[in-house]
């Protein structure tokens, strides 16, 4: 026995000495090469963590002896001289070359090395030092994100931060703009940022009351420079094109340490896209239609009563038409046999305006508790006019319908919302919270509606033409309260409930002109009523510790509703009960290594308008039924979320999962003859539909950090249902319901890499690889598997006397499937020249070519359940734009000597 214990103790020593190696060097004066006695010399690991710390003897010698191999971050500091810093790979004993300092006496002042870290880990916060990440003169916040390892912003301005969609942008921890977050990742001087934070925050219900949802929304948070609290900046901006195309942007912001104030304007009759940052060169740079987009916001912030009270609001107006037209084909699985195809044309034109304002009052009397209140408003107008002509055939073959269409809308909304959420601390560990909520809102709407349709077999005409009055309005109040207590230093819980009431009122009239008389239509018309209450019972338990936390809530609701229509003698009313609970549970491996899981359950309800038997007809080709009998179904989400990230070597992972599954899931079912569909809807006992997908993405510094490399690459699968049958015309007998099951896999992989220096060439390419797999039990000869691939780049190259050339280059390839025989190629262009002007290269200069080559494809495919579709629309591609662009800056983010 004593042999064995000695053998395994003896080969325990062994491979610890092994798994151990030593690291020496010396510290000297860089200007006379004597020792520097007492240096400091300590070794973080990848976390910034402190591990290992020595001094250096009389002769500047050091040793760390018996150091686990692994990648340090190695400082060396000593009293008034530079603080030295090196990345060190140790996998066995090293001898360092001589480390020289120098004195800071003898260093310029402004070129001092400090040792700064780029990037930290702060519990499950990601922190990026904006200096540590170079831009261009006069570059906003969106080309600093850009530069930021793990984080990607599309041409559009969407931002994906290791993998996962950003859902909201804040400054200094609040909104700016909050309608629009892109507005400030386009006008925020990057000069003026000191920090960028990456985290996941809860849903705003649950940061309210306490009960953990189980959301989580990625979250950028930019804290702005001490000096950046205060100044003037802004841009204003005006091009002027080919085709008659002009744009004009203004953004003016005055920040007085509390104080923010904000101004926006555009006007053009380029779309939406050209309403953002024309700037610079725009990828999705087609304009779709006719478009004219005139808007106005501002926003205002500040602090009151020595801070107690903050007040953030911000006000839009928005001027918005378009007119369109467009041309789409579409072949759709009606039953094993029988396939129909459309033709269709249509023309539309809208035109919409609205004020809307939203503030936040946030009052902080004292220490024990704050209170919350919201105050948003809506009032809109809006007109629009469509046009449409189609014609359908059966099987490629037979002619069945031709259908036009007309309708003329004006109408008007106003809406209102209110809510105060109140949170009292009592005594330790113990809180209060008190949350009311008060909506509105109603819509009118006047429409004339012309239908024609014409039976090819049948040899007969039906005419639908009625004036139609419709009057919305809805009315929702919600409170609750609820109570949380800490058991102890890891573990707390709260106790919540809810009362909640809502009245819905909708009505349509609608009358035939040709009747020549006030009487209702009813089969068009509703005048309905629907009332219901809920009561909730809420809990969460949280148990909190160093590495690891858990979290259980559950959600119990009873609801009461009534629903009445007297046009068409509904009376409806039901009591149910509802449950939904969340299991979320996150293991903090270390500082950078994280893994988080998620459970959550909850019921798909049927709404009283799939239940009702009668609902009113919008179309003479479409009706709508319900079905009374519908049960719900059930719904069971799994996800797991593991990431890690390196910061001396500015790697990050990230690898996510979900399964989503739908037991008793509730699906269409369809009737469809040659003059009309009649949809309703069912369950579909002993079966689920499900959904999954699992994806990942690797991000790594290149070329000593120089070139960003990202891969990425999953998988995602949908499997669904639906039942269909067709009625042959003049057939008294009705055929069988058949069960479509869709099933819709793909699997993808990606890279791009980028390199921004803001000198010499600047680039940024991406390319992807979609291999699509479509299913389904009907018509199995139409099931494919086809490939997409494609890429694009953006090149900029600066020249000297401040000339720039930018391009953007977009490829894509849309393979052939068995409907569709011919692949789809889309390939375009986009080219800008850009001078600086200027002293303090505030003012630009540019002319933009768009689609040079003229090659831009308009032909787009989408494919659902039971649907293909090929449409192409008004769009203009190739134009040409002269721009000049003036940044102005008063303070913001300057040093006082600057």
């Amino acid at each position: 026995m004593k042999f064995f214990v000695t053998l395994i103790t003896s080969c325990l020593l062994t491979i610890t000495c092994f798994a151990q190696a030593n690291l020496t060097g010396k510290v000297l004066n860089r200007d006379d090469s004597k020792p520097l006695t007492n240096a400091t010399i300590v070794l973080l690991n990848q976390d910034s963590i402190l591990q290992y710390f020595v001094r250096a003897n009389e002769d500047g010698n050091f040793e760390f002896k018996g150091i686990k191999p692994a990648d340090y971050l190695l400082i060396v500091s000593y009293p008034k001289f530079e603080v030295y810093s090196q990345p060190i790979e140790l996998d066995k004993n090293l001898n360092l070359k001589p480390i020289l300092l120098s004195s800071r006496a003898h260093l310029i002042e402004e070129v001092v090395v400090k040792a700064k870290i780029p990037i930290r880990l702060k519990g499950d916060t990601i922190e990026y030092d904006a200096a540590s990440f170079e831009t261009e003169k006069n570059a906003k916040l969106e080309d600093l994100l850009r530069r930021l390892p793990g984080l990607t912003v599309s041409a559009s301005g969407d931002i994906t931060a290791h993998g996962k969609t950003v859902s909201k942008v804040l400054i200094d921890g609040e909104e700016f703009f909050g309608y629009d977050p892109k507005i400030a990742i386009r006008n925020i001087r990057a000069d003026a940022v000191d920090k960028v934070q990456v985290y996941e925050r809860k849903s705003e219900e649950s940061e309210l009351t306490g009960i953990d949802d189980g959301q989580r929304f990625q979250t950028v948070n930019v804290v702005l420079k001490e000096e950046a609290r205060v100044g003037l900046f802004g841009n204003i901006e005006g091009h002027l094109g080919t085709e008659e195309l002009y744009t004009a942007n203004l953004f003016a912001a005055k920040f007085n340490r509390t104080e923010r104030i904000g101004l926006t304007a555009n006007t053009n009759n380029m779309g939406a896209n050209a309403g953002g940052r024309e700037g610079s060169l725009r990828m999705n740079s087609q304009i779709t239609g006719e478009p004219r987009n005139t808007s106005v916001g501002a926003n205002y912030e500040n602090q009151f009563f020595q801070k107690k009270l903050n007040v953030n609001a911000n006000y839009n107006f928005n001027d918005a038409s378009n007119r369109n037209e467009r041309e789409r084909y579409n072949k759709e699985i009606i039953s094993s046999e029988e396939v129909q195809e459309t033709n269709s044309l249509s023309q539309n034109s809208n035109n919409n305006q609205g004020h809307s304002f939203r503030s936040i009052f946030r009052f902080r009397p004292n220490t024990k508790s704050n209170m919350d209140v919201h105050f948003n408003a809506r009032k809109s107008q809006s007109s629009s006019w469509s046009a449409s002509e189609n014609y359908m055939i059966n099987n490629s073959v037979d002619s069945i319908r031709d259908y036009r269409s007309e309708n003329n809308s004006t109408g008007d909304s106003q809406s209102s919302e209110i809510s105060i959420n109140y949170r009292r601390r009592l005594k330790e560990g113990q809180a209060l919270n008190l949350l009311l909520s008060n909506k509105f809102d109603e819509s009118n709407q006047q429409s004339d509606v012309f239908q024609r349709t014409y039976l090819h077999k049948e040899d007969k005409e039906t005419i639908v033409d009625q004036n139609r009055l419709s009057d919305s309005r809805n009315y929702n109040f919600n409170s609750q309260i609820h109570f949380s207590n800490r058991i102890n230093q890891n573990l707390n819980y709260s106790l919540g409930y809810n009362l909640g009431f809502r009245h819905d009122k909708n009505k349509v009239d609608a009358f035939n002109k040709l009747a020549n008389n006030d009487e209702l239509d009813l089969q068009y018309s509703q005048n309905q009523i629907n009332k219901s209450s809920n009561n909730t019972l809420l809990a969460n338990l949280n148990f909190n510790a160093e590495k690891v936390s858990v979290s259980l809530s559950n959600r119990t609701n009873y609801r009461s509703q009534k629903l009445t229509d007297s046009y068409r003698d509904i009376d409806l009313s039901r009591n149910f009960w509802d449950n939904n609970l969340n299991l979320s549970g996150n293991y903090k491996i270390s500082n950078r290594k994280n893994l988080s899981l998620n459970y959550q359950q909850n019921f798909d309800i049927p709404s009283f308008n799939q239940l009702q038997p009668l609902q009113p007809q919008t179309s003479a080709i479409f009706i709508q039924e319900g079905n009374p009998d519908l049960k719900r179904a059930v719904n069971n989400g799994f996800n797991i979320n593991y990431n890690t990230i390196s910061l001396m070597k500015g790697t990050s992972w990230n690898i996510n999962s979900s399964i989503n599954i739908k037991s008793n899931p509730i699906v269409n079912k369809r009737t469809v003859t040659d003059s009309v569909t009649i949809s309703t809807y069912v369950n579909v006992s002993g079966k689920s539909s499900w959904n999954a997908n699992l994806n990942t993405n690797y991000s790594l510094p290149l070329f000593q950090q120089i070139v960003q490399f990202n891969i990425s690459s999953g998988v995602n699968y949908n499997n669904g249902f639906s039942y269909t049958r067709y009625q042959e015309p003049g057939s008294p007998i009705q055929g069988q319901y058949e069960l479509n099951n869709t099933q819709n896999a793909s699997l993808f992989t990606g890279i791009s890499f980028n390199e921004q220096n803001s000198s010499g060439l600047d680039y940024d390419f991406s390319w992807r690889v979609t291999v699509n797999n479509q299913r389904n039990s009907l018509q199995r000869n139409l099931n494919s598997t086809n490939l997409i691939t494609g890429g694009s780049s953006y090149l900029r190259y600066f020249f000297p006397k401040k000339f720039n050339v930018s391009a953007n280059i977009h490829y894509n390839l849309e393979g052939p499937t068995k409907l569709y025989k011919e692949s789809i190629q889309q390939f375009y262009a986009n080219v800008e020249l850009s001078k600086k002007l200027l002293k303090n290269e505030s003012l630009v200069v540019s002319i933009k070519a768009f689609d040079i080559f003229n090659t831009y494809n308009t032909t787009n495919r989408s494919v659902s359940e039971t649907e293909y579709s090929e449409s192409t629309q008004l769009m203009l591609t190739r134009y040409i734009l002269f721009g000049l662009k003036w940044d102005f800056n008063k303070n913001l983010g300057k040093k006082k000597n600057e």
